[in-house]
């Protein structure tokens, strides 16, 4: 027990010393304190020294005075590698000055003193340093014994020449130490930071990287948020049209049901009013009333026509036409319809826009819609027309349909005037629905028919007092597709024949015109008869043929036509009516001269050129 409490005794002084040794400030107090210890016994007690008394003692003040400066100097300076350097360089010339000034400078101390420096720098640990000192001033010692031997004699620096050189051995090699762990120290400390900088690189690099994740996890979440919104703001948008359908479709189906009902009541009373007609006097008072009657059910057989046209479907062939060459033809015509206080532009795609319709529906879509545009604008106002190719309708700022052509024709008419309300738009395609005073007829409800016959799509976007944006869309077609349509020969103008044409609705006269033009008539446009009578009192030339509506506000057509005989002579009349052939033959008059309202253009220029050719 003894035993090991000695052993445990002796541990805890080695656990001392080491704990002791591994503090900078301690470990240099500690050996400086030996150093000094040795060199002032050396200098006070040698016997040999060459300096004065007062020297040797101002230099023994001066080591106590080192020890107390290395005691107040900081743990930082004392753990540099470069102070311990230092320190040794300084005791080595303190040791060195001292053997010289006490007397002891003998070359075998020197050579010794030199030995130990040697061992001390080739030997890394500081355990084998202390065994090579204690070997060597063992083997100093056993030298110094055999010379007390052989002289008998002994001086005091020889004795101090052992404990010198251990201690300055140890010196050195705590030294040495020091400098190859701050040299391990800085070389790890290097590595660290070389090894941060690499982890701060890669770190950078995945900072970067996932910088760059969430950027596109926040831009995914923002497409995603947009297509959401999108697809919501399309299933309204379908929603609203599936509605919108529905109610037209039933409309549409009554209506037809309606107007084909009413077409017989209106053919009966035309067939009746012609019968009394043909029996009355001219001067008979009842003749003005029958009149009216044949008028109004005139016009009334006009309405059910066309609103029979618009809810069958189609059975005009499509053509494949530049959508940019159908408004240039009819850029002149828009113009004419616009008064000055109102600016027209027009924007185009340098791409052309192709599609399959039928040119007179779309002639009339496009000039209805300006036309309800320029209503709306009654101070004045900017008119937009657009044309362009889209390739997903999914990009339009109010998407129309998911179920269309990957590819549209966009034709989009806006306005900055009255706009219409939720009401009035509610309203609008119904058939003979109107906001106007006058011009009551059907409108919108013709260009939806129209659009819906060519498998388009309309869209009406309106705010009261904000304007109006009307879109329509038709499927867009190649350009391989085209065929350029030849007008015959045959319905071409024979030299410089004039055509007289009378209609009270502006875009029927105007696409009248149109076509006719095209045919390289000259046509001489009025908008009533009385127009038209002031018109040929003025016209130097020959009228060939004059082209009127059967029944007109102020004086109808077989007397407009009786009035204009007497100026032009040589003029053929065709009639324009609602009636049917049967009906007209009551009023005795030869079908050959009548056209059926409502007609195409083409029906038109057939019949014009027809009259022409009769005999």
């Amino acid at each position: 027990m003894g035993q090991n409490l000695v052993q445990a005794g002796s541990g805890q002084a080695s656990a001392r010393l080491c704990r002791l040794l591994s503090n900078p400030s301690s470990r240099f107090l500690v050996l400086q304190g030996l150093v000094t210890i040795i060199l002032s016994y050396e200098l006070l007690f040698g016997a040999e020294s060459v300096v004065s008394r007062v020297m040797s003692n101002s230099l023994v003040v001066g080591l106590w005075l080192g020890i107390l400066v290395i005691a107040m100097l900081p743990q930082a300076l004392l753990g540099a590698a470069w102070f311990s350097a230092g320190l040794v360089a300084a005791d080595t010339l303190l040791v060195t000055t001292v053997i010289y000034l006490s007397g002891n400078a003998r070359s075998d101390l020197y050579i010794a003193y030199f030995v130990l420096m040697l061992v001390a720098a080739s030997v890394r640990r500081l355990s084998h340093l202390l065994g090579l000192s204690l070997l060597l001033s063992a083997g100093y010692a056993v030298v110094l014994y055999e010379g007390v031997l052989q002289t008998g004699v002994m001086a005091t620096g020889q004795l101090l020449g052992i404990p010198v050189l251990l201690v300055m051995a140890v010196f050195y090699g705590v030294a040495l130490e020091n400098t190859a762990v701050a040299q391990e120290e800085k070389t790890s400390l290097q590595k660290d930071v070389e090894q941060l900088k690499k982890t701060e690189e890669e770190l950078e690099v995945a900072k970067t990287h996932l910088e760059a994740r969430i950027k596109s996890l926040k831009e995914d979440l923002a497409k995603a948020n947009v297509s959401l919104r999108e697809g919501h703001v399309v299933r309204k948008g379908l929603e609203r049209q599936l509605h919108e359908a529905q109610k037209m479709e039933a409309v549409g189906r009554v209506t037809a049901r309606i107007a084909v009902e009413f077409g017989a009541l209106f053919a009966v009373i035309g067939k009746q009013t012609g019968v009394m007609l043909s029996g009355l006097q001219p001067n008979d008072p009842v003749r003005s009333s029958a009149d009216e009657l044949f008028r109004v059910g005139e016009r009334a057989a006009t309405l059910t026509a066309q609103l029979i046209a618009l809810e069958c479907e189609s059975r005009h062939v499509g053509h494949i036409w530049s959508v940019q060459a159908v408004l240039a033809d009819l850029h002149s015509m828009i113009v004419s319809l616009l008064p000055d206080p109102i600016e027209l532009v027009v924007k185009v795609d340098e791409q052309v826009a192709y599609a399959e319709v039928d040119r007179e529906g779309l002639e009339t879509v496009l000039l209805q819609l300006v036309v309800n545009a320029r209503d709306a604008m009654p101070n004045g106002g900017r008119l937009t027309i657009e044309i362009k190719t889209i390739e997903e309708l999914q990009k339009l700022a109010r998407p129309m349909s998911v179920n269309a052509a990957h590819s549209q024709i966009l034709i989009q008419i806006s306005d900055t005037g009255t706009g219409m309300s939720l009401d009035t738009q509610a309203h609008m395609f119904e058939p003979l629905f109107s906001t106007k005073e006058t011009n009551i007829g059907l409108g919108l409800t013709a260009v939806f028919g129209i659009v819906k016959q060519n498998h388009g799509l309309l869209d009406v976007e309106s705010r009261p007092g904000q304007g109006t944006v009307v879109r329509v869309m038709f499927p867009a077609a190649s350009a391989q597709e085209v065929r350029e349509e030849m007008t015959p020969k045959a319905m071409l103008a024979k030299g410089d024949e004039t055509i007289l044409l009378v209609e009270e609705s502006e875009i029927e006269r105007k696409l009248a015109r149109s076509i006719l033009q095209r045919h390289r008539y000259r046509v001489l446009e009025a908008a009533s008869s009385v127009e038209a009578l002031m018109l040929t009192q003025h016209y130097k030339g020959i009228v060939h043929l004059a082209v009127s509506p059967l029944v007109m506000r102020e004086i109808g057509g077989r007397e407009l036509a009786r009035r204009l005989l007497s100026q032009h002579p040589t003029m053929k009349t065709l009639f324009v009516s609602g009636y049917d052939d049967e009906t007209i033959q009551h009023h005795r008059i030869n079908q050959r001269f009548v056209l059926q309202h409502p007609y195409r253009q083409s029906g038109l220029v057939e019949k014009v050129r027809e009259m022409l050719d009769a005999a």
